[in-house]
């Protein structure tokens, strides 16, 4: 196996691992938007304020890692020449003195 197969291996593994993070994460989708739905439409009371403004921050954290995970699985799976340098840096020679 040359270097460049090894680094779309890894690559390629490391971005069904990030999807399917991606996917566990949008299951919980559903439970975070009810409950903002909830709360959004629902008491008057500082508890019901507190509760929506929660999740309402849960809810946009949890978009933010759907697209972060989708992203970076996309990018892995590109497996470009920025991926290998990356998994495989050149060194460099010492300097001459």
């Amino acid at each position: 196996m040359t270097t460049r197969q090894g680094v779309v291996l890894a690559s390629r593994t490391l971005a069904m691992l990030l999807t399917l993070w991606a996917l566990t994460v949008v299951s919980e989708l559903p439970g975070i938007l009810y409950s903002f739905l909830r709360y959004n439409a629902g008491v008057a009371s500082s508890q019901g304020e507190y509760l929506r403004q929660r999740y309402l921050i849960d809810l946009g954290l949890l978009i933010t890692r759907i697209v972060g995970y989708s992203l970076t699985a996309r990018w892995l799976f590109k497996a470009g020449p920025e991926l290998e340098q990356l998994f495989f840096p050149e060194t460099e020679a010492p300097a001459q003195t």
